[in-house]
């Protein structure tokens, strides 16, 4: 079973491994969908990292590892990149991700792509391919910022 803490660890033993011959390293997550928000639960975790990017990573899930809950503990920038066409993900959970990193002062950029799905980016990018290039242009510039 997938569980935050086991994540977590294994993030935390990645990482430590990266910065084993470069302890200034700048190191962020990336994830889509349950890595997404996995990725952004990084950010509040405590593993010094640069940033945090989710693609289309629910904000708000059913159960309490909400990673809208941790947004004050979130020590570095967060990425967000979202499809405005998401039943799975309403635009109303997404402005209340934006809302409480704004209220939070966490540094950030939560973009929303309209019209386009859940999984643009990776199982429909040949349809948003316009969207998909955006967000990886968006992924490389937020890492060149941050670094």
């Amino acid at each position: 079973k997938c569980t935050l803490e086991g994540v977590s660890a294994d993030v935390g033993a990645a990482l430590a491994r990266l910065r084993a011959d470069r302890p200034d390293r700048a190191l962020f997550t990336v994830g889509f969908c349950f890595g997404g928000s996995n990725s952004w639960h990084q950010a509040a975790n405590g593993h010094g990292l640069s940033g945090a990017i989710g693609f289309y990573g629910r904000p708000r899930r059913s159960d309490a590892d909400a990673v809208i809950d941790r947004v004050a503990e979130m020590t570095c920038p967060i990425l967000a990149l979202m499809g405005g066409a998401d039943p799975g993900i309403p635009k109303q959970a997404v402005e209340e991700f934006h809302q409480a990193l704004e209220q939070a002062g966490v540094d950030h950029d939560v973009v929303v792509y309209p019209g386009a799905p859940h999984s643009f980016f990776d199982r429909k990018q040949t349809e948003f391919a316009a969207e998909s290039a955006d967000a990886w242009n968006r992924v490389l510039s937020f890492i060149a910022d941050h670094s």
